[in-house]
């Protein structure tokens, strides 16, 4: 299986991204906060999207490179649309994941010729005080460089605990190694989510949208999804895995099929 990794130059920023797949239908996945680089991780991905590769090509589109420490979400749309300007994709399944599921709602907006279908997976339509409350003290740890403190709150934060002490060594091995410049970027990035609201954008986005939830979510909470759905109307609609936290897309066996059904369907 071919991955190839590029570096994308673009007008507001330099975004990296690794390409796999043998379909023509343009599939993007746009991940959450990662304290590194996902390039190293993105066989891992491709292995993930295993059923996805004989019909789409897909493009993992990491963060910018250098961001400004002012950006928003806005910015980062901004920065996916022209990589993928420049990548000649248009009409994309798009997947959006926490973060990247804050992106790709107002991607979706500002740009509705990059995005036909749209799965937005544990993230949310507006910023909650106990989600930010959480992703400030990231950003936090990341600016004192505490990394093993972030890394722990990070993960456990994020995976159900039966999960996180299972894979706690593989997942203490994967987050290891951050460099200053990483932290700093995290830190750029955490606080770009802290003032989102999409409240006026979801009803003006009218490609389908499945939003999909964990009833176990320490950011976002159980009604995340079904808040993306009420408020985008009828072009939408979600579920939510109830036993499941928020990286629920990591640890439900059946996720990529879900997204897949929907795609495809």
């Amino acid at each position: 299986m071919e991955v190839r990794a590029t570096t994308v130059q673009t007008k507001s920023a330099q975004c990296e991204c690794a390409v796999f797949g043998r379909g023509a239908k343009p599939l993007i996945i746009l991940p959450g906060l990662s304290i590194k680089s996902l390039m190293p991780f993105a066989r891992a991905v491709a292995e993930r999207y295993q059923k996805f590769l004989d019909g789409y090509k897909i493009y993992l589109l990491d963060r910018p490179l250098e961001p400004p420490q002012s950006c928003d979400a806005n910015f980062l749309a901004q920065a996916a649309a022209e990589a993928l300007d420049s990548l000649g994709v248009k009409g994309a399944c798009v997947v959006g994941i926490s973060a990247g599921g804050i992106a790709a709602q107002a991607l979706a907006k500002s740009r509705p010729d990059l995005a036909a279908k749209l799965f937005l997976g544990s993230t949310c339509a507006k910023m909650t005080d106990t989600a930010a409350a959480i992703i400030e003290g990231w950003a936090r740890l990341a600016e004192e460089e505490k990394l093993s403190e972030l890394n722990q709150a990070f993960a456990q934060a994020v995976y159900t605990p039966s999960f996180y002490e299972r894979y706690k060594d593989a997942i203490m091995a994967s987050l290891a190694g951050a460099t200053s410049a990483d932290l700093k970027r995290f830190a750029t990035f955490a606080r770009a989510l802290l003032g989102f609201d999409a409240s006026d954008i979801l009803p003006k986005i009218k490609c389908p949208i499945l939003a999909v939830g964990a009833g176990l979510d320490k950011i976002f909470g159980a009604d995340a999804a079904p808040q993306i759905a009420r408020l985008a109307g009828t072009s939408a609609r979600s579920c939510v895995y109830k036993n499941y936290g928020h990286a629920v897309y990591d640890e439900a066996p059946d996720y990529v099929d879900r997204i897949y059904e929907f795609f495809e369907g």
